[in-house]
């Protein structure tokens, strides 16, 4: 582990293994814990999120001052977030704040969606495919999982009628993205508005042309150049 980290600190650019790992971690975290009703909880959650903004930033190679500009909103973001959990834990059940943690949850979509954008434009300039170009592929198409999850949970919130039937919990809107994109299809999560259908819809679409584009494409060219 230390020697994982001291090469990720040495030369950081195109390990996406890194991402990935903060990525599987918001998915797990996010599929298990609730931020509704506790600025804690969504703390928890986010700073894996976060952490993930942190690591395509350097696995990418942005510049020094874009990641310094990155940098600073997350840590803002995950500051105020903790700065609200301790105002919750001593006021209690968040009296004094103001605004909900259902509410004011899906600001953080401009920074989940950031991840995948980033890590498909890199790889995108890959002239050679190895195992690392193969690592980024996968947490792209995790990552737009997260991405469309933040997204439900953003449209359920802001309409004026429940988007998908009824109010639902966040870790439902993750598990909703992920039977989405693996067109899946559970059906026990509906969406009820023009727009849910749509997000839907698209999500399902991209999953799909995401697969059998960009990933067998690398998949392809990796196992290619491993025989030659």
């Amino acid at each position: 582990m230390d020697r994982a980290w001291q090469k990720w600190r040495a030369d950081p650019v195109d390990r996406f293994g890194v991402v990935l790992f903060f990525v599987i971690a918001t998915i797990v975290v996010s599929s298990l814990i609730n931020v509704d009703s506790s600025y804690g909880d969504s703390l928890l959650g986010h700073a894996m999120s976060g952490a993930a903004v942190l690591a395509a930033a350097r696995a990418t190679g942005m510049r020094r001052r874009g990641r310094r500009v990155v940098t600073v909103l997350v840590l803002v973001a995950v500051g105020l977030l903790a700065f609200l959990s301790l105002v919750e834990v001593v006021a209690g059940d968040g009296a004094i704040i103001g605004v909900p943690p259902r509410e004011a949850d899906p600001l953080w979509l401009v920074l989940v969606i950031v991840v995948p954008i980033l890590v498909i434009r890199r790889i995108a300039q890959h002239t050679v495919v190895g195992g690392r170009t193969v690592l980024g592929a996968i947490t792209a198409y995790l990552q737009i999982g997260v991405a469309y999850a933040a997204l439900f949970q953003a449209v359920d919130v802001w309409s004026s009628v429940p988007a998908f039937g009824e109010p639902q919990e966040s870790s439902t809107f993750t598990y909703l993205s992920l039977t989405t994109m693996s067109t899946l299809g559970i059906g026990d999560v509906v969406p009820t508005t023009e727009l849910s259908r749509l997000l839907v819809s698209s999500e399902a679409v991209l999953g799909q042309v995401f697969l059998v584009t960009i990933v067998a494409i690398v998949v392809s060219q990796f196992a290619g150049g491993r025989k030659k």
